[in-house]
């Protein structure tokens, strides 16, 4: 599990994965991101806010930005975590390219919209696991 010295494992996660394109995401650390959107109770505003700390290059921010955005729409989010998300994008969302752009090529449309020529692509994978019931059920129960 990636987590700082203060035990807040989706900043943590965050910061290893911005750090490097999204395609070569660190899977444990995409997995770590995951669960804290899907399952945790740790408040996301503060935990961007303690991301947001540190001074991040443009890529960085749009990279958590898509990522945030990525993970809140898996059906594995309950309603509330994902207006909590929502309002914790609000600290990300001046770091997107545009609200309406539109992909010229192929490839991820949410990504294109950070401004980021890059994307999860298979890394997604990964993430399957994560979201059965049995995992579900196992980690809310």
């Amino acid at each position: 599990m990636t987590k700082r010295p203060d035990g807040h494992v989706f900043s943590a996660a965050l910061d290893t994965l911005t750090r490097k394109p999204l395609n070569q995401a660190d899977s444990a650390a995409l997995q770590d991101a995951a669960t804290e959107v899907w399952y945790s109770d740790n408040n996301l505003s503060s935990e961007l806010t303690l991301f947001l700390e540190v001074e991040r290059t443009l890529v960085e921010l749009r990279r958590a930005g898509y990522l945030l955005e990525r993970l809140t729409r898996f059906t594995c989010v309950t309603p509330e975590r994902l207006t909590e998300a929502t309002e914790g994008l609000k600290h990300l969302q001046p770091y997107a390219a545009s609200e309406h752009a539109s992909p010229t090529r192929r490839g991820d449309a949410l990504a294109v919209r950070w401004g980021l020529d890059e994307s999860l692509g298979t890394k997604v994978q990964t993430l399957l696991p994560l979201q059965t019931r049995h995992y579900q059920a196992e980690r809310r129960g």
